[in-house]
């Protein structure tokens, strides 16, 4: 695993070096659980599919605009930038939730949600060439 830190006003960032395969549905899925687990991370009108956007491009290239482009109030926001053999997961993390629900706890959890949803199995998807 590999962090970068990513400047969001009022959060904290991971960045989370992943394989390809990861799948949206069993990452959607994997932060689902996260919200049912963690109540901290429960917003009103926030659910774990708004949470999780898929950047398609190659993993050097990632643009923190995407990253930036935080709503307010929303709790967490996972940003999977898609480089076809490899890429990055970006999380982050609202402050004040940080401060309940610390990385060393969020993080083992995603990875074990993700593990469970493997039914879900990423339906093959054309990565452009850039």
């Amino acid at each position: 695993m590999s962090t970068r830190p990513v400047a969001i006003a009022g959060y904290e960032s991971m960045t989370i070096q992943v394989r390809a395969g990861l799948g949206e549905r069993r990452l959607v899925a994997a932060v689902r659980s996260l919200f049912v687990r963690h109540e901290v991370l429960r917003a009103e009108g926030v659910t774990a599919d708004s949470c999780v956007h898929r950047v398609v491009l190659p993993p050097s290239l990632v643009p923190l605009a995407a990253v930036e482009d935080v709503p307010g109030g929303v709790p967490l926001r996972v940003v999977w930038f898609d480089g076809g053999a490899s890429g990055r997961i970006v999380l982050a993390l609202r402050r004040d939730v940080l401060a309940r629900l610390p990385w060393r706890v969020l993080l083992p959890g995603l990875v074990s949600a993700w593990s469970a949803s493997a039914h879900l199995r990423a339906r093959p998807t054309p990565v452009p060439v850039v």
